[in-house]
């Protein structure tokens, strides 16, 4: 190979595509657009949630009724937003029929009595009506209001405790509770109601933020979808104009050819990458930048990539063909191969793919190793498959690639 005709090579398709409007856009342009776009609405911080309430309740005149939990329920707030949007209907049908129509996430019924049983200290029924059509907001609002009323019951019970207790310590004789006192009563009462006490404490795990996560996305989509159509349809094309006929006849060779063509392809998406990695930084405040065996997981896919796309554009020898191979490969692969959605929420038949298929395993060691910071060793084996494979999809492509050449001459 000759340094000199490479680097001829790199220099004119660098030319090239910067006088390609259309590639500049999808090189450089579209991917910002796709940083923007999710950034904006999966980055910023997520307020609470609120649940609309239907609530169907009768007016008592016990000391404590299902009225003022609905107004304990109105008061609730997290930051600054009302948990429930309570709304009140006339009878259980009407408020079944709210559920049923969407128009509320949930509806509670306090059946006629229930003040009456509360205040008497015995225990009350509420009815929970559920729209179960969309499993994920049953999971969430089921999962608030359960919540609340688990935290209201135990209030309840501390309340009623505190009342038993204030009684047998104002009437029962001291001599006849033997060994034992009101405070010892207290804990074994309390064990009793309340037998298991979770008590929720934080650890800061190292989690990534959206933007990271979509910047990593953004570089998976560079080396999965720009340099396969890049390479792949630029060497169509340049054998359609004749270029690599005449570089065959010429001192330079037609391995020159493919050097300059994927050292170019490999300039533009880095720079690229880079720029989205800026932009991140500079719009959203947050980025990554990759380490030196991040980057070397970056040329790895990218070379596989450029590879792919070559092959089916020498067994294809069309476009058009190639064009439509290659989409047909990359849209699905976008979201199979993790790269859009995170590979944990991906069904169960898709996570192989994601797992060992060279592009996906790439991006899943980049996270790794850039996102969750795990150690080189536990990274190393998966950087090992992607090279090997980069390296058999390279000799097959680099064999249909002469295959092509020797037609030509």
């Amino acid at each position: 190979m000759k340094a000199r005709a490479i680097k001829a090579i790199i220099g004119k398709d660098l030319r090239e595509t910067r006088r390609e409007r259309m590639a500049l856009f999808w090189i450089f342009v579209f991917p910002l657009m796709w940083i923007t776009l999710l950034g904006g609405i999966w980055g910023g911080h997520n307020p609470p949630i609120t649940v609309d309430v239907g609530v169907v309740y009768f007016n008592e005149s016990a000391p404590f009724t299902a009225a003022d939990i609905v107004n304990v329920m109105e008061n609730v707030t997290m930051e600054g937003v009302h948990v429930f949007k309570v709304r009140g209907y006339p009878n259980e049908s009407a408020g079944v029929d709210a559920v049923r129509a969407g128009r509320i996430d949930v509806l509670l019924v306090f059946p006629k009595g229930f003040g009456e049983n509360v205040s008497s200290g015995l225990q009350a029924e509420v009815y929970a009506y559920f729209d179960r059509s969309d499993p994920q907001n049953y999971q969430i609002v089921s999962g608030v209001i359960k919540g609340f009323f688990s935290e209201f019951e135990k209030e309840m019970t501390e309340r009623r405790l505190n009342i038993t207790l204030g009684y047998m310590e104002k009437y029962v004789p001291a001599n006849a509770m033997g060994n034992f006192t009101v405070a010892d009563l207290e804990r074994y009462m309390l064990g009793l109601t309340n037998p298991l006490e979770l008590e929720e404490r934080e650890v800061k795990g190292e989690a990534p933020s959206a933007i990271q996560f979509y910047v990593t996305s953004f570089i998976g989509i560079q080396f999965l979808f720009a340099t396969m159509l890049m390479i792949g349809s630029g060497t169509l094309e340049e054998i359609e104009h004749g270029t690599l006929r005449r570089i065959a006849a010429s001192p330079a060779t037609a391995w020159d050819f493919l050097a300059g063509k994927m050292l170019s392809t490999f300039i533009v998406i880095t720079v690229s990458i880079v720029i989205g990695i800026v932009y991140a930084k500079l719009v959203f405040g947050e980025t990554i930048f990759p380490s030196a065996l991040g980057w070397l997981i970056i040329f790895l896919a990218a070379v596989f990539s450029m590879s792919l796309g070559l092959a089916i554009a020498m067994g294809t020898r069309s476009i058009k063909a190639t064009n439509a191979i290659v989409n047909l490969i990359s849209m699905p692969l976008l979201f199979l191969a993790g790269i859009v959605v995170p590979a944990s929420i991906l069904p169960e038949w898709a996570r192989p793919i994601a797992n060992y298929f060279p592009l996906g395993t790439a991006l899943k060691s980049l996270r790794l190793l850039e996102l969750y910071h795990r150690p080189t060793s536990e990274v190393l084996p998966d950087v090992v498959w992607v090279a090997l494979a980069t390296l058999g999809m390279l000799f097959i492509a680099v064999i249909l690639y002469n295959w092509a050449v020797k037609r030509l001459t």
